[in-house]
């Protein structure tokens, strides 16, 4: 079990994000630094880094610009990560919030959708 948007939870779901092979094959022209963070703790945000639809890195996020931010209630993510919730109805009524580019976000929706259900395969402490 890992502590939900830790370190150690990140690299969990980057390899779990390198596994899914549809995953990989609808993003591969996307590339981007992605910052994941509870709301209200901003300062333990962890980052996601893909080129050409792969997890490449992860981390600790830093002083990095980042292409696309998400944030929500540490609630809200556990909706979304067990499917009460949809990521794109999260989306819409403010219960995940969002920085980036909404027409890249909108183009890619279905993968988007898909990373953030992939969240629910992390064996997850929520706890926190």
């Amino acid at each position: 079990m890992y502590a939900f948007l830790s370190e150690e939870w990140i690299k969990a779901y980057a390899d779990e994000w390198n596994r899914n092979e549809k995953l990989r094959s609808d993003l591969k022209d996307f590339s981007a630094r992605i910052k994941y963070y509870i709301e209200g703790s901003e300062d333990r945000a962890v980052e996601l880094v893909v080129e050409n639809g792969v997890a490449k890195s992860v981390g600790l996020a830093n002083s990095h610009s980042y292409d696309f931010e998400l944030w929500a209630s540490l609630e809200n993510w556990k909706k979304m990560a067990s499917g009460d919730m949809g990521p794109k109805a999260a989306m819409l009524t403010k219960r995940l919030k969002f920085k980036g580019s909404m027409i890249t976000a909108m183009k890619y929706m279905g993968a988007f959708e898909e990373s953030l259900r992939m969240m629910g395969r992390i064996p997850t402490n929520w706890n926190l």
